[in-house]
């Protein structure tokens, strides 16, 4: 009886569910007739594109005919077929293009049509190229369109290709030699639109360059593909410095990371600097100094990195002292081998006339470098204001006696003994900048007692 009642309850459920409505069948009529249009405008296109193929590889072999008899060709007749390969290719590969891109071509059809597009794009790569390397205009697009199509064409008749079959062996030997190739296409693309200022073109040739294993498994492994010519970061930095030049923050900030991978220091140098010198011009300060902290960390030994961080040191010496402390302070704790960190801790208790913490920093950085010029004037120039207040501080005051005085005295004359190598060494390093150490050493020499040496700071001072 359950049976029977489980049977009756499925015929009955079944029938709730075929049953449509008015509606639904004039909907599923519909839907069929769509489908049945769509197919049928599918394989026009692809009808009419193998048309063009057909066409082209007539024209083409025209032309190889009247060039094979020499002096007897008909120059007429190859130069009328040459006008007309190029937009007969370019028609028919937009058919075969938008043919394939649907569903309703037969498995069966697509080896010949990939075949077909294959060989139309080449014709129309090949014209471009010749016309690029001559420096005559060019179609831009066109070639940028025969690149990704000979690409997919490839992939195409890998995909439906019959090995077996011995008149599609020969050809899927060829696109195996082929494809792989065809990733330093790509990247020729991009050169061609970067220059040309065709920034979407760009974009697009390099992300199909940088991801053609991805786009393409079959070449994947092959050695042209895994290992290129040229990095993607290449052409990347090529892109991030074209937006630099036109102001195209936007793009600027899509390719950054990318760019920075370049294996080149100065343009890696570059591309850390444009970032938060673009920021500045537009007056973001918020978005520069991260910028800039993030360039600092990128490279807090380097010649970027220092220029960052004397870069923020200017511009919360702006903001006040509690800025140039928390900042500094920071600094040296997160870089303490950094000479320009060390500098500017320094910096901030010289700002405060604090010069003997101030000379800590100073003489550690010039520790770490030796020949830092600015590290060594600082230290020179805390040495000899010191003594300097120290002299004013004593000048004109009463002594309790003269061992006091002269106690005093020989503290001046210490200070300025201990700033004199440092002004030396400064001359070493910077003898054009006379203005800065002539006068300090004038002094400095008069007050230790070498008297010729002053006199030669004063010839340096008239």
């Amino acid at each position: 009886m359950k049976k029977i009642l489980f049977t009756i309850a499925l015929a009955l459920l079944t029938g709730s569910v075929m049953a449509q409505t008015p509606e639904e069948k004039a909907a599923a009529k519909a839907a069929k007739a769509a489908l049945k249009e769509a197919t049928k405008q599918a394989n026009k296109q692809l009808s009419e594109g193998m048309a063009c193929y057909n066409d082209v590889m007539t024209m083409q072999q025209t032309i190889q005919m009247e060039q094979q008899k020499g002096e007897n060709s008909n120059d007429r007749l190859i130069i009328e077929n040459e006008a007309k390969i190029q937009p007969r290719s370019l028609e028919g590969l937009g058919l075969l293009t938008q043919a394939l891109s649907t569903d309703y071509i037969k498995d069966s059809k697509k080896f010949e049509a990939y075949k077909a597009m294959d060989y139309m794009s080449t014709m129309i790569l090949n014209s471009e190229l010749v016309k690029a390397s001559k420096k005559e205009p060019y179609d831009r697009a066109a070639l940028a369109a025969a690149v990704f199509a000979i690409s997919e064409a490839c992939h195409g008749q890998l995909t439906y290709g019959k090995p077996e079959d011995q008149m599609q062996t020969a050809i899927l030997e060829a696109v195996k030699m082929k494809f792989p190739k065809m990733h330093a296409y790509f990247a020729y693309l991009c050169q061609f639109c970067i220059e040309a200022k065709d920034m979407e073109g760009a974009e697009k040739a390099l992300d199909a360059y940088a991801n053609f294993a991805t786009m393409y498994p079959e070449v994947a492994e092959n050695e042209l593909v895994k290992n290129p010519e040229y990095p993607a970061a290449q052409f990347a930095f090529n892109i991030f410095f074209t937006a630099f030049n036109d102001k195209n923050t936007e793009l600027m900030e899509k390719y950054y990371d990318l760019a920075l991978q370049f294996d080149n220091k100065d343009s890696h140098n570059f591309v850390l600097r444009a970032k938060p010198q673009m920021l500045k011009e537009q007056g973001k300060t918020e978005e520069w100094i991260a910028a800039l902290k993030d360039m600092i960390a990128t490279d807090p030994y380097g010649e970027v990195g220092e220029i960052g961080m004397q870069q923020l040191m200017a511009h919360y010496n702006t903001v006040g002292d509690e800025a140039v402390e928390a900042y500094t302070k920071e600094l040296v704790e997160k870089y303490p081998d950094s000479k320009v960190a060390n500098y500017c801790r320094g910096f901030a208790f010289y700002g405060k006339s604090d010069f003997a913490n101030a000379i800590v920093f100073f003489q550690k950085s010039v520790e770490i470098d030796p020949e830092y010029a600015d590290g060594v004037y600082n230290c020179a120039y805390c040495y000899y204001q010191a003594a300097l207040d120290k002299a004013r501080s004593i000048s004109g005051k009463k002594m309790k006696s003269q061992a006091a005085i002269n106690a005093a005295e020989a503290e001046v004359k210490e200070g300025f003994k201990k700033a004199a190598p440092y002004f030396e060494k400064f001359r070493e390093l910077k003898p054009e900048a006379s203005d800065r150490w002539a006068s300090p050493l004038k002094v400095i020499y008069g007050n230790i007692g070498e008297s010729e040496k002053a006199a030669e700071m004063e010839a340096y001072l008239n």
